[in-house]
């Protein structure tokens, strides 16, 4: 009689084991793709992490720098290449992206973010070999007023490629942070 029993569990235990394989062969790459968009995900919020990061210390300068009443003597070249290199500086700590663009731009809008066509704008794009070029200039150093309370308020803005390191986010995924402060005033 036992073996009778051991045997007549025997095709049920092979079922079991069956359904096992199956269950193991549809999640495994399940769990994979998980795994390498989390992977994925998490680099991308390091590299957001680092633009914003970026982009508040490039608007720290601006503010710092300021306009022609704080530096007589220098050029809107002078000011906003010093901005546009610090910007670079801290953007190459971004493992999975290349940057593209950075503005420097005076907000219209109350929250500070950019408008195309409406704020005046001095565009800089940034070629993949880390070369500059010279885009659009409508925000010279002069209209960057700072005589209290009238502040200009500036903005620097960073557009950046987010290629995904392990394919499961869209190849060529396009964002941008910006950061705004004020001009520092000028007193007496």
């Amino acid at each position: 009689m036992r073996t009778r029993l051991r045997f007549a569990c025997a095709p049920d235990r092979h079922r079991r084991l069956g359904q096992s394989l199956v269950e193991l062969a549809i999640l495994t790459p399940l769990l994979a793709l998980l795994l390498m968009g989390g992977f994925d995900a998490s680099i991308m919020a390091s590299d957001k992490v680092t633009s914003g990061s970026a982009v508040r210390q490039g608007a720290r300068l601006a503010a710092e720098l300021g306009g022609s009443q704080s530096n007589p003597g220098a050029t809107t070249a002078d000011i906003d290449m010093q901005i546009v290199h610090n910007v670079l500086a801290m953007a190459g700590g971004m493992t999975s992206s290349t940057v593209s663009e950075i503005d420097i731009y005076a907000p219209t809008r109350e929250d500070g973010n950019y408008r195309s066509g409406v704020d005046l704008v001095d565009k800089y794009f940034i070629s993949p070999g880390g070369d500059v070029t010279v885009g659009t200039q409508t925000f010279p150093i002069n209209k960057r007023k700072q005589t209290p309370p009238n502040e200009t308020s500036i903005g620097v803005r960073l557009v950046w490629t987010y290629n995904a390191p392990a394919g499961i986010f869209p190849k060529n995924l396009t964002l941008s942070d910006y950061s705004v402060m004020k001009a520092a005033p000028i007193l007496g």
